[in-house]
């Protein structure tokens, strides 16, 4: 008999009262996101849209009367405008290139930015509180730890980019003449790649320490992207230069500075939880449980994709397999959750 607890199911999705009153009462859900743009929240420098914060207020009390548990993203990765429009708060490639695909702000090195993202998370929770099961740190791209990426659309694969390029990550680049796929005959590649993770463990961490700045005491969910880098991953692009031709460059885990297990054990706050957005790859949900076991810390998961109804019950029993302590469905319809759980439930 299985000694482990089947987790709590969270909601990820826009759902009607009526749905969401199923899922609870019938499908066993009791956490939901609810989610926020700064963009919409800020659209001026301290002009903040308060017709807006009170809709974010009423759909949280709704869903609380509705029976649920509250996780929340505060939206820092839409940054408004005005923020992007300032000098460095962008992120630029080794080829002089500004992202500007995705509104996500330059906050690795764009360091003097910081203090906007901190003021609005501040003017956040005195709004709204801080009675949330989680809240969720990432700050890149979907709200997860990531640098920016772009595909190749002629071959539909990622492009070998390093986001570390701007006028301020220059300051700090350990070797501001190297540029990736040159040759590193002093080890370049290495200290350009051991600085550029370390600077993403480094925001990370800020971004803990501003929720706990502007008065937010609970749980910190950091988003850790798709498989990751593993053991050997680090020294197998270093011996490529960084050329964007080993495995895991290949798969763009190094360029998106997918490195949990660095990640993990930069982590000095008690509160957080290690959470995945690959729920249904086991071998990816198992390797953070594992990574946050070390850290005497806890797991979640959410689901990366829309599934099939025949997926649902395999995803949910490894969830619990992997001791997770909440596994989140993504935009799935309503009446699968359901007919999930009561499959999930009755092979228990």
């Amino acid at each position: 008999m299985s000694t482990t607890v089947a987790p709590t199911l969270g909601i990820i999705g826009n759902y009607s009262d009526a749905d969401m009153t199923s899922l609870h009462n019938i499908g066993g859900a009791t956490d939901v996101l609810v989610e926020m743009s700064w963009a919409q929240a800020e659209p001026a420098r301290g002009a903040y849209n308060e017709a807006y914060l009170t809709n974010i207020a009423k759909r949280i009390a709704t869903l609380k009367s509705l029976g649920y548990t509250i996780s929340f993203n505060t939206g820092v990765h839409e940054a408004p405008a005005w923020v992007l429009s300032r000098a460095g708060a962008r992120y630029v490639d080794q080829y002089g290139d500004t992202y500007t695909d995705s509104p996500e702000p330059n906050l690795v090195f764009g360091v003097a930015h910081r203090y906007l993202a901190e003021r609005y998370l501040k003017k956040v929770f005195t709004r709204l509180g801080g009675d949330f099961s989680i809240v969720r740190v990432g700050g890149g791209h979907w709200g997860e730890l990531t640098y920016p990426s772009k595909v190749n659309p002629a071959t539909g694969k990622l492009r070998n980019l390093y986001y570390a390029f701007d006028v301020q990550a220059k300051r700090s680049n350990p070797v501001p003449n190297w540029k990736p796929g040159q040759p590193s005959p002093s080890g370049q590649a290495g200290r350009f790649l051991r600085w550029y993770l370390n600077a993403l463990a480094e925001y990370q961490n800020w971004q803990i320490a501003a929720l706990r700045a502007a008065g937010y005491r609970g749980n910190a969910a950091v988003l850790y992207p798709s498989y990751g880098m593993r053991a050997g991953d680090f020294e197998k692009a270093v011996a490529t230069n960084l050329g964007g031709t080993s495995s895991p460059e290949i798969n763009g885990e190094v360029q998106r500075g997918y490195d949990a297990t660095r990640q993990i054990a930069a982590l000095t706050d008690p509160k957080v939880v290690v959470y995945g957005t690959w729920a249904e790859n086991y071998n990816t949900v198992s390797y953070l449980a594992g990574l946050a076991k070390a850290k005497h810390l806890r797991t979640m998961a959410e689901t990366s994709h829309v599934m099939t109804a025949a997926q649902m019950p395999l995803v949910m029993a490894q969830a619990q397999q992997a001791n997770l302590a909440a596994l989140y469905i993504v935009r799935q319809n309503a009446t699968d959750i359901v007919n999930a759980t009561y499959l999930a439930a009755s092979a228990r």
